[in-house]
């Protein structure tokens, strides 16, 4: 399930406000600090009470995290196979503030790539203090990911800037052969790097096996879930596959599974290209974004886009455990855009960013590009494996064309219909074409007789997971209700009091909102 435009980079809960910590001062070269970027950092000290994790589950402090207690979990590496041997999930739990909560709320918080052991270190204190009372916090790196063990692994921190250079919409023969020499080699460095029964069996589907093997390991005899963005697809296999073992789910920032390839991508790009608007019209209103880009903020995009559509580049200055002095051009700026379209608490960055590229400065760019793929370590200099994980399980959750034609046709209708993001879309699942193993489910609607009610949140604006597919899922499950939030940037939860209010009484009482229930953003 693909939610990245373009040439993979990374959809998520995780690139919203809350959800980074690393100071700019590690990455960039000088002292410039990027706007709207604050984060968020765990601060509870509760101890573990009243949990009912089985003798089998050890846990222990996190490391550097005090407050939180991780374990590692075994689970089969193919389920109908267990003589193949076992992926060790990690597994953290955030305890819960009173004496006796209600159970565990288990959170995924999308990607797919995404660690759901640093979301919840680092978004703990975004949570309010009702759902706190009553649950246990507990997130997971799905097998491939993170700390889970053997992760998938494909090129190292060179390597990923090089692939983002990579034309994100190619016209000429030249840039098509970069991209398909470029898409080749990612995977066959996956081949290399990576074990093939790992590479063989990180889908989804069977993700939805290891979390209810987790559920039923910490003793839960029902599932409470939140998932977002890439979550809510895991939820809604979950919901299908288990119907009966959920007591509440909250999917927020909805993939639709019945779109094939041709229509998501077109749902998305259109998504982007809406988010991209309300982006100009909120900088030319905007006293300091309109002081930095002052012919108006979308003659000044498309100034510098036309730039780096005729070849030209910039130049961005890192450290040098960071890439040192890097090359920003289509490729590296589209993937900034893009980064900072997932939430309005970016448009400043973005603004600025665009700013100083037309002066000669892509480091703004760059750093909103790489933040997409997952920041850089502070000691190694090397990127999480989020952008690897993230290909590896889209290329075996739905099948790709396999003809180069199709892709070619599909960048050119939809460069038409979504001019800044249309083609970057089309050519962004080419990588799966290649890929050695083959998908492992289709697009279908989610159907799910017998589950108790499910809460829908969607978006009005939304450029990932557009609001349309969340109305089409909460019709397709058979027991859901909607709740809307009314703006910009992707998902709800985290940007809007009204919507953690409702989702938190549901989850704590299982009492729903009211049906057709609008919530502003904060």
């Amino acid at each position: 399930m693909k939610l990245n435009v373009p040439a993979s980079g990374r959809d998520s809960a995780t690139t919203m406000r809350a959800l980074r910590t690393l100071a700019l001062s590690v990455l960039l070269a000088g002292p410039a600090a990027i706007a709207g970027t604050g984060t968020a950092k765990a601060s509870a000290h509760a101890t573990i009470v009243g949990h009912t994790a089985t003798p089998a589950v050890t846990w222990t402090a996190c490391p550097g995290h005090k407050s939180f207690r991780c374990a590692r979990i075994a689970v089969p590496i193919e389920y109908a196979h267990p003589s193949l041997g076992t992926i060790k999930l990690l597994v953290i739990m955030l305890p819960a503030l009173a004496v006796h909560p209600l159970g565990d709320v288990f959170l995924n918080p999308g990607g797919p790539g995404g660690s759901g052991v640093q979301f919840l270190e680092e978004a703990a204190s975004d949570f309010p203090s009702s759902l706190r009372a009553n649950f246990n916090l507990v997130s997971w790196d799905p097998r491939g990911v993170g700390g889970s063990t053997p992760a998938v692994k494909c090129i190292n921190a060179a390597e990923t800037r090089e692939f983002a250079q990579l034309p994100p919409n190619p016209v000429t023969s030249a840039q098509l052969k970069l991209v398909v020499s470029g898409t080749k080699r990612f995977v066959a460095e996956c081949k290399k790097n990576t074990p093939a029964v790992v590479l063989a069996n990180v889908g989804t589907r069977t993700t939805v096996e290891d979390l209810d093997t987790i559920r039923a390991d910490l003793g839960q005899p029902k599932l409470n879930y939140l998932g977002f963005s890439y979550g809510t697809y895991l939820g809604e296999l979950y919901a299908q596959r288990y119907p009966t073992h959920i007591r509440a789910m909250v999917l927020d920032g909805v993939v639709n599974p019945a779109l094939g390839l041709a229509a998501y991508d077109e749902s998305q790009a259109l998504g982007f290209e809406g988010n991209l608007k309300a982006f100009f019209i909120w900088c030319n209103a905007n006293s300091a974004c309109h002081k930095a880009l002052p012919s108006g903020a979308k003659a000044e995009y498309d100034e510098l886009f036309a730039k780096f559509a005729a070849g030209v580049y910039e130049t961005a200055h890192f450290k040098p455990k960071f890439g040192g002095v890097q090359k920003v051009d289509m490729g590296v700026a589209e993937l900034g855009v893009i980064g900072a379209l997932y939430t309005k608490d970016y448009w400043p960055t973005l603004g600025q960013a665009i700013s100083n590229a037309l002066q000669g400065n892509g480091l703004y760019l760059a750093f909103l590009a790489y933040f997409v793929y997952g920041e850089e370590s502070e000691t190694t200099g090397q990127f999480p494996n989020e952008q690897d994980a993230e290909v590896a399980i889209d290329c075996l959750d739905s099948p790709t064309p396999h003809n180069f034609p199709f892709y070619e046709q599909l960048a050119q209708r939809l460069s038409r219909v979504a001019p800044d993001f249309g083609g970057s879309e089309a050519w962004s699942s080419l990588i799966c074409a290649y890929w050695p193993y083959r998908a492992q489910g289709k697009p279908a609607p989610i159907h799910a007789p017998g589950t108790p009610k499910i809460l829908v949140v969607g978006s009005t604006n939304d450029p990932a997971t557009p609001y349309a597919w969340a109305k089409a899922v909460a019709r397709q499950l058979d027991n859901a209700e909607l709740l809307t939030r009314s703006g910009s940037g992707h998902t709800g939860y985290l940007f809007s009091s009204c919507v953690r209010s409702f989702v938190d009484q549901y989850l704590i009482s299982l009492r729903l909102p009211p049906e057709g229930k609008i919530c502003p953003s904060d």
